[in-house]
């Protein structure tokens, strides 16, 4: 970063200098080609030929010392400033007082000195210059007392030197302070570059970023084992078809679409892999991201996750059998010493637990047999009221529909249906006794949609919160503890959610949706 300043500050030494140069062979020449002794208006000519002549050679001079010795920058930039304010007070003099081009010359030389030099250097420089204008006024009356008339331009001039001085002040600390702000972005911004590149070097999964015409514009070092690409090409631009031919053929060749998935193999690798497109937008381009990873590796993990959910469920379906199977063992036991009365008794309980049994393992099997989601689009002002006409007919009265307007939204029908009819027996069957109804509520904020089912009821009990959505959990005795946890499940194969909503006096559970919005 320091040595990016110091370039800038040499290259803004060099314009600074060339533009000294071309100002004073400019003057000269101007001087040289209109020169006519007999019409002069020059007070001194000899003087203001020599000093422009002694401009031109100081400044070349100077220009070729900054150009091949560059070790002092601050110290030559100053010697320029100091020789550009001798020179203009040398020409104001020659001229006999100010001059408007003389003094334009003076306003830049203490602006640039502002941008270049510290404070105290170009307040110096500024005092100067406000000095030799004012005291060249003076010094000339003694010769001609007429000059006392033109004190006021030296004056005025001096003012602008001050008025310069401060806008330049100004201008120099908000250069500081965007400065330091670059500065400490681009801080910011190599550390953050630096943390990217660690993460991808560490994770197992390869990244590949690729332009328009398969270029690798960033790797990470899976990447380059998964594809059995050299590792020093890592980290530069370089063409895909220079590391990879077989796979530059097949992108090329079949240019796969936004979120497309393939398997690749080839002969440069010995491993096959997993292949994920993710296209980037950025600005002028459109980049492509290809996500990778071994693919028996992946098959690996996905079978380890498909027997964990199978132990857990598996371990719970035995659970919740062991229970009404205990009770019926027992029941039949007790069934051939009982009097008549009791084996009645018993032989409702052994049903009973029967029953239970096979709601659970018939829960289970629809549980595995779900068809795939198939959303539509679903108007839910005709949709909730029909649900509840086919389905609640008897205890339409105790459910309240509030629909604030008409609302589309994407789901599977069948599978909102169920979770709906989940959530309202559940509303129904917890409502207070002395709540006349429940509410089904559906509204709409910015892109989403919620439907809400509130009961009036006590609530979940806090310790139950954490399990409400687990399979077979359940307060209820004759429950089986998969209605919530199909109704979640469903929410999240709709790419919608499904969450409890704790209220003063009631329960709440909300469904929310992304909003099909209506075409204008």
């Amino acid at each position: 970063m320091k040595h990016s300043v110091a370039q800038n500050f040499y290259r803004l030494g060099l314009w600074y200098g060339s533009y000294r140069l071309i100002i004073a062979s400019s003057l000269l020449l101007i001087f040289v080609l209109t020169f006519i002794p007999a019409q002069s208006s020059y007070i001194h000519t000899q003087l203001y030929f020599s000093t422009l002549a002694g401009y031109c050679g100081v400044s070349l001079f100077q220009l070729l010392t900054l150009k091949f010795f560059s070790q002092f920058l601050k110290q030559q930039t100053l010697l320029f400033c100091l020789v550009d304010i001798l020179c203009f007070s040398s020409l104001t003099f020659a001229l006999g007082g100010p001059n408007l081009h003389v003094g334009i010359l003076f306003v830049i030389t203490i602006f640039i000195a502002n941008l270049l030099l510290e404070h105290k250097s170009a307040l110096t420089l500024t005092l100067m210059s406000v000095i030799i204008v004012v005291y060249i006024q003076f010094f000339g009356s003694w010769f001609d007392f007429a000059n006392l008339n033109n004190i006021s331009n030296s004056l005025l001039l001096a003012f602008l030197f001050f008025a310069v001085y401060g806008t330049a002040q100004f201008a120099v600390q908000r250069f500081k302070v965007l400065e330091k702000l670059t500065a400490h972005q681009y801080l910011e911004l190599m550390q953050l570059q630096d943390l990217n590149r660690a993460i991808l070097e560490q994770i197992s999964m390869g990244y590949l970023v690729v332009d328009e015409d398969l270029n690798i514009i960033l790797s990470n070092p899976a990447s380059h084992q998964l594809l059995g690409m050299p590792a020093s090409s890592l980290f530069r631009t370089v063409s895909l078809q220079e590391l990879q031919k077989d796979f530059y053929h097949y992108l090329d060749t079949h240019q796969p679409s936004h979120g497309e998935r393939f398997i690749f193999d080839t002969v440069q690798s010995k491993f096959s892999i997993h292949v994920q497109i993710q296209k980037l937008d950025v600005p002028q381009q459109t980049l492509t991201l290809l996500i990778m990873q071994d693919a028996q590796k992946l098959n690996q993990h996905v079978q380890q996750l498909k027997l964990a959910a199978l132990g857990q469920l598996s371990a719970s379906i035995a659970h919740e059998i062991r229970n009404p199977l205990a009770s019926i063992v027992q029941a039949n036991e007790l069934y051939l010493d009982a009097p008549q009365e009791e084996q009645q008794m018993l032989n409702q309980m052994i049903s009973k637990q029967s029953h239970r049994i096979d709601n659970i393992i018939q829960s289970t099997l629809n549980m595995a047999h779900s068809k795939a989601t198939a959303p539509t689009d679903i108007a839910l002002y005709h949709f909730l009221p029909q649900l509840i006409e086919e389905n609640f007919k008897s205890q339409q009265s105790h459910i309240h529909i509030k629909i604030h307007q008409p609302l589309r939204i994407a789901f599977d029908e069948s599978q909102l249906r169920q979770v709906l009819i989940n959530l309202i027996q559940n509303a129904l069957q917890h409502n207070h006794p002395t709540a006349k109804f429940i509410e089904l509520y559906a509204y709409a904020q910015e892109d989403d949609a919620y439907i809400d089912v509130i009961d009036f009821g006590n609530g979940v009990q806090k310790e139950n919160i954490k399990d409400l959505f687990s399979p077979f959990f359940t307060t209820e005795i004759n429950g089986t503890g998969l209605g919530l946890y199909l109704s979640h499940s469903f929410c999240e194969a709709n790419q919608a959610k499904l969450n409890y909503i704790k209220l003063k006096s009631g329960t709440c559970f909300r469904i929310e949706c992304m909003r099909i919005q209506d075409n204008k």
